[in-house]
């Protein structure tokens, strides 16, 4: 009696484990289930990939090209290849003085370019707001382009009230200009825009009010520090202070001397080139869209409406799956 009761408990286990084993068997999705699902359809799923194909190519054409203008400047060496001792006056000083490996002039130059007050003076000086509502890639700027501004006369419609230049300066900063000091000791400058003319226009008019913004900018804080010093030179009898003061007019003047003809070099004038990618990218990513939504949409309706899974808790969530539909519907 004692062994017959030991041995019902272990059969009852075994079979249990043998239950729940051929229950996970049944419950693991079949790699070769769902390839002949798509073996199946593979004439739909073909013909989605070459709609989703032809609709990317399309939306490349009418997305059209980049247009990047590029140029590539260096900040600008002193005749002597001396920097001038600006002491408590260098907030130019690597503009002037030219210790390129650290290029403390083009990050003066980048953070000009970033500036929202440089932007918006910039704008206002060339009248850019016009063709930045025309190329932004801001959705609401383009919109209002498109439906007040009559390109037949020029002009935009009186309801409209434009954003000011110190708005659309952002914009000029973020999306149109590109900023980039390499590790040569350069400053790559881009203008990126779907209009080559605009793109090559901005470029080379920033060029042209960097450069003015640059000088004015250096030459007035110098003549206004050498004033300084002249005064202080008259009150002063000690001749060591003198010569140091006098060592410092030097050096102002000098940093004024170094920008007065150009603020910086430029190594390559712009230079305009079309990229279109989205000629190849738009295409194969809608082909790939449209292949894995009809794969996956195939082989959801095969488990839901076909065969797949059919042991008691797949077909459990499969029914509410099915009358979860039926209300949608």
């Amino acid at each position: 009696m004692i062994d017959t009761q030991k041995k019902e408990p272990v059969t009852q286990i075994a079979s249990q484990e043998k239950h729940s084993e051929t229950s996970a068997a049944e419950d693991e999705i079949n790699l070769l289930e769902l390839f002949y699902v798509l073996v199946k359809y593979k004439t739909i799923i073909l013909l989605l990939c070459a709609i989703g194909f032809s609709g990317g190519f399309m939306a490349a054409r009418m997305k059209g090209p980049t247009y990047i203008s590029e140029a590539v400047l260096i900040p600008k060496e002193s005749d002597g290849g001396r920097a001038p001792n600006l002491g408590a006056f260098g907030a130019f000083g690597g503009l002037a003085g030219l210790n390129i490996a650290g290029n403390p002039g083009l990050e003066k130059i980048q953070l000009y370019l970033e500036s929202r007050t440089f932007n918006s003076e910039f704008i206002e000086k060339y009248d850019l707001t016009t063709e930045i509502y025309a190329n932004a890639k801001n959705k609401w700027l383009s919109r209002a382009y498109r439906e007040h501004f009559d390109t037949a006369s020029g002009k935009w419609n009186e309801e409209i009230i434009l954003a000011r230049s110190d708005q659309l300066a952002g914009v000029l900063s973020n999306t149109v200009f590109k900023k980039n000091i390499t590790k040569e000791g350069t400053l790559e400058l881009k203008a990126i825009s779907k209009d080559s003319l605009f793109s090559y226009k901005v470029l080379n008019a920033c060029l042209e009010y960097l450069n003015n913004y640059i000088q004015t900018s250096v030459q007035t804080e110098a003549k206004e520090n050498v004033n300084y010093l002249e005064r202080q030179l008259f009150s002063i009898a000690d001749p060591l202070l003198r010569e140091k003061l006098q060592e410092k007019i030097a050096a102002e003047i000098e940093k004024a001397m170094i920008v007065s003809k150009e603020a910086f070099k430029v190594l390559d004038r712009p230079f305009c080139t079309n990229q279109h990618r989205e000629k190849k990218l738009y295409p194969v990513a809608g082909a790939f869209a449209m292949f894995f939504g009809s794969s996956g949409l195939f082989i959801f309706l095969h488990y839901i409406f076909g065969a797949g899974n059919t042991n008691s808790e797949s077909r459990k969530w499969i029914d509410k799956i099915r009358r979860e539909m039926k209300r949608i519907i």
